[in-house]
C-alpha cells in the first residue's frame, strides 16, 4: 500500500511524570505508516530551575529525529547564551548548531548506524581502477585521432575488400573526372568499371537512411571541385559519376556510353533529402544540354546550403530545448535521484522545543509541529507552522534558487520549509544557513504564565492535520477535569484517546489521520490524581501482537520496512 500498512499499528508508547510545579503525560503511536519516525523529550529537571519538552517529527527516516532527541538538550545547555540566561537566543543558536553538525563525517556515520542503512564505502583499489580506465580511454582516443578512415573502418569490422575497392575507385574517379580531353567511349568504360566495383563497395549510409556507395560520394565531390576550377563540360564524366553514385544499381553501363547520365546536382539534392524525384527528373532532361546541368547544379548547391542552414537551426533549437530541460531537471532534482542517499541530506526532522523556567515559557519551532497553550479553555498558539507557500517562506525559497510547486512542495519534494537536516536543500554556498531553501532557524515565542493558563499541548502534525488548535484544547479540557470523587485521569490516557480519535479508519482519503502521532500534555500545576507519582510510569496497550522496544526517551523504535 505504498507508504501505508495494510492495518494500522495502534500499539502505543506512553508515560507520565511530574513534580511539585507541573505534570505531564505522553503517548506515541505509529498508526498507518510503515515505520515510526517521531521522537520526543520530556525532561522535568533540565537544570535546577528549568524543564524541557520537545517533539520531533522525522521524515525520510527516523535517524535525524532520534539524533535530536539524544543530543539537542545538551547542545542547548552548551550555548554561551544559555549560560548567560538568554534562552530565546540559546534556542536559535542550538537549532543551527545541531543542524550544522549533520554535515560532519562523524555525525553522518552515527546517523547511518541509527538508520540501520548499509555502509557503502568504495575500496581504494576500485578508484585506482577507474583512473586507469580513464587513462586507457584517453590513449585510445588519441590513437584513433591519428588513424586514417580506412584504418578505422578495418578496426571497427568493416569489409576490408570494400575499403580496398573504395580506395581504388576513388583514385580512378579522380583520374577519370578531372581531365577533359578523354573520349566518351573511354569514359563509358570507366563508368562500367566503377559501376561493378561500386556495387560491391557499399560501406556507409546517408543521414536520411538510404544506402549509398562510398566511391559515389567521393566521385561526386571531386567532380564538383573540377567543375568549379575548370568549368568541366564533359557529359560523360557526369554519367560516370551519376552511375557510380546510384544506390539502386538500376542504371546500365551501356547507357553511359551514349547518353549523358544524371548530373552531379542530383547527388547534392539527394543529400538534401529530395533525391528520388530529382534523380529521375535529371535523367529525363539530361539531353537538353550543359547549360541546364550547370543551372541545376547551382540550384542544387543553393538548395543544399538552404537545407543545411535549416538543419543547423533545428539542431540549435534542439540543443536549447535540451539545455532548458536539463536546467529544469536540475532544479527539480530530489534527494536520492542522483544515486546518493545520505542520512541528514535526504532525511530531516521538524522540532518544537519548550523550555519552562519559573513563570517563563519559551517555545522554539522549526517546521509544522505545534505548541498550543490553553488559557481558560481558549487556544493560544505558541508556534507558527512553516509551510512553503507562506509569503515569508516563499520569498526565502525563491531567493535561495528554489521553487514551490502547485501542491505546496519545495522543488517538488518537502511540504515544509524549515527543518533540521535535509541538507540536500541547503547547498547554496552564497547564503548563510538561516537563508537556505530549507532553514533550521526557529521562530521563538515567549509567554509569561499565570493562573489562567491551564495546560500546554505539544504535538506533531499527525494531530494538527486532523484537529485544529481549539478542537484539541476542547478535547483535553473535557477530560482533564477531576471527577466527582476528586480523582483525575492520567494525562497519558487522555493523549491515548486523542491519538485514537485522530486515527483514520482507512487510507482511502487524502492521508489525513494516517501519519505517525506523538503528543505531550503538560499541566502547569501538580496533577491531583492519587495514582500519579514522580517516577515515570510506562505502559503499553497491545492491540496487535507486535514487540515494541522502549527507548529511554519514550520513543517507540521498530525495524524499518521499505
Amino acid at each position: 500500500m505504498g507508504a501505508y500498512l495494510s492495518q494500522p499499528n495502534t500499539t502505543k508508547t506512553s508515560s507520565d511524570g511530574g513534580n511539585s510545579n507541573m505534570s505531564y503525560g505522553f503517548s506515541a503511536m505509529q498508526g498507518w505508516r510503515v515505520s515510526m519516525e517521531d521522537a520526543h523529550n520530556c525532561i522535568l529537571e533540565f537544570d535546577e530551575e528549568t524543564a524541557m519538552f520537545a517533539v520531533y517529527d522525522g521524515h525520510g527516516g527516523e535517524e535525524v529525529a532520534l539524533y535530536c532527541s539524544k543530543y539537542l538538550p545538551d547542545i542547548i545547555k552548551e550555548q554561551k547564551t544559555y549560560k548567560d540566561g538568554k534562552l530565546q537566543k540559546a534556542l536559535e543558536d542550538a537549532f543551527l548548531a545541531i543542524d550544522s553538525r549533520m554535515t560532519t563525517e562523524e555525525v553522518i556515520k552515527e546517523l547511518v548506524q541509527i538508520a540501520g542503512r548499509p555502509t557503502e564505502e568504495p575500496p581504494t583499489e576500485k578508484v585506482a581502477e577507474e583512473d586507469d580506465l580513464d587513462t586507457e580511454e584517453a590513449a585510445l582516443l588519441h590513437e584513433e585521432a591519428t588513424m586514417t578512415i580506412e584504418e578505422l573502418l578495418v578496426r571497427y569490422g568493416q569489409n576490408r575488400n570494400a575499403v580496398k575497392h573504395a580506395s581504388a575507385i576513388s583514385a580512378a574517379a579522380k583520374k577519370a573526372s578531372c581531365p577533359h580531353a578523354e573520349t566518351s567511349g573511354d569514359k563509358g568504360e570507366g563508368g562500367e568499371g566503377q559501376k561493378k566495383e561500386g556495387l560491391n563497395g557499399e560501406v556507409e549510409e546517408e543521414s536520411n537512411g538510404k544506402v549509398k556507395n562510398a566511391e559515389g560520394a567521393a566521385c561526386g565531390s571531386k567532380l564538383r571541385a573540377c567543375r568549379r576550377i575548370g568549368g568541366a563540360e564533359g557529359s560523360g564524366a557526369a554519367a560516370d559519376c551519376g552511375e557510380s553514385g546510384s544506390s539502386n544499381g538500376e542504371e546500365k553501363a551501356s547507357k553511359a556510353e551514349g547518353d549523358a547520365g544524371p548530373s552531379c546536382s542530383s547527388l547534392s539534392s539527394k543529400a538534401a533529402g529530395d533525391s528520388k524525384s530529382r534523380f529521375f527528373d535529371d535523367s529525363e532532361e539530361s539531353e537538353e544540354g550543359e547549360e541546364e546541368e550547370v543551372s541545376d547544379e547551382e540550384d542544387g548547391s543553393e538548395e543544399e546550403e538552404g537545407d543545411s542552414s535549416e538543419m543547423e537551426e533545428e539542431e540549435d533549437t534542439e540543443e536549447g530545448e535540451e539545455d532548458s530541460e536539463d536546467e529544469e531537471e536540475e532544479e527539480m532534482c530530489l534527494p536520492g535521484m542522483d544515486g546518493k542517499e545520505e542520512p541528514g541530506s535526504d532525511s530531516g526532522t521538524t522540532a518544537v522545543v519548550a523550555l519552562i523556567r519559573g513563570k517563563q515559557l519559551i517555545v522554539a519551532n522549526a517546521g509544522d509541529s505545534r505548541c498550543v497553550v490553553s488559557e481558560r479553555g481558549k487556544a493560544v498558539d505558541m508556534s507558527y507552522d512553516h509551510k512553503p507557500e507562506d509569503e515569508v517562506e516563499l520569498a526565502r525559497i525563491k531567493n535561495a534558487g528554489g521553487k514551490v510547486t502547485m501542491d505546496g512542495r519545495v522543488n517538488g519534494g518537502l511540504n515544509l520549509s524549515r527543518a533540521i537536516g535535509d541538507h540536500f536543500y541547503k547547498r547554496n554556498k552564497a547564503l548563510p544557513p538561516e537563508e537556505q531553501m530549507i532553514s533550521a532557524m526557529p521562530d521563538v515565542k515567549v509567554l509569561t504564565l499565570n493562573e489562567e493558563h491551564d495546560f500546554m499541548v505539544i504535538a506533531c502534525d499527525g494531530i494538527w492535520n486532523v484537529l485544529s488548535s481549539q478542537e484539541v484544547v476542547d478535547f483535553i479540557s473535557e477530560r482533564i477535569k477531576p471527577d466527582q470523587s476528586g480523582s483525575a485521569r492520567p494525562l497519558s490516557s487522555i493523549v491515548e484517546e486523542l491519538v485514537d480519535h485522530c486515527l483514520a479508519p482507512d487510507t482511502s482519503g487524502d492521508g489525513t489521520g494516517c501519519d505517525n502521532m506523538t503528543c505531550i500534555i503538560i499541566s502547569f500545576r501538580p496533577h491531583p490524581s492519587p495514582s500519579q507519582s514522580d517516577d515515570t510510569k510506562k505502559r503499553k496497550h497491545q492491540e496487535e501482537a507486535e514487540g515494541t522496544e522502549l527507548e529511554e526517551n519514550g520513543n517507540s523504535k521498530k525495524a524499518k520496512s521499505d
